[in-house]
């Protein structure tokens, strides 16, 4: 799933203000479930699963994001994320992204946006919604 319905951030500026792709092979542990927070992820290659609490809740195809609580508060990781193919994906810390908001205005709302997407997919999961 893309960051947003109608776009996805340009990985061409998330690597001109300084981002780093770090690749990641099929199987392996991106981030953890209960572990300190210091950056959130975008997805530029590949398809990742988010797992909580042993369950898979979501995939995220080229494009997502992933970890973007860390940005929000300073609680411990809420999940894991596992590579379900081969991943290319570059860690966002809060240097980065504060750069990324006040450079690109809509990269705030696509990251708010997910997050309401998640907290309501969640509410239906619970039968909250």
């Amino acid at each position: 799933m893309s960051i947003s319905r109608d776009r996805e951030v340009d990985f061409g500026i998330i690597q001109k203000l300084g981002g780093v792709a770090r690749h990641y092979p099929a199987g392996a542990t991106i981030m953890r479930e209960g572990e300190p927070r210091s950056h959130m992820f975008y997805l530029n290659k590949g398809k990742a699963a988010v797992v909580v609490k042993g369950r898979e809740v979501e995939a995220v195809e080229g494009g997502g994001i992933f970890g973007e609580m860390a940005m929000i508060d300073y609680g411990p990781r809420s999940a894991s994320v596992v590579a379900k193919t081969d991943c290319e994906a570059v860690e966002i810390d809060e240097k980065l992204f504060l750069l990324l908001v006040r450079q690109t205005p809509f990269f705030a709302i696509d990251v708010m946006r997910t997050l309401v997407r998640r907290l309501r997919a969640m509410n239906d999961l619970l039968g909250a919604g």
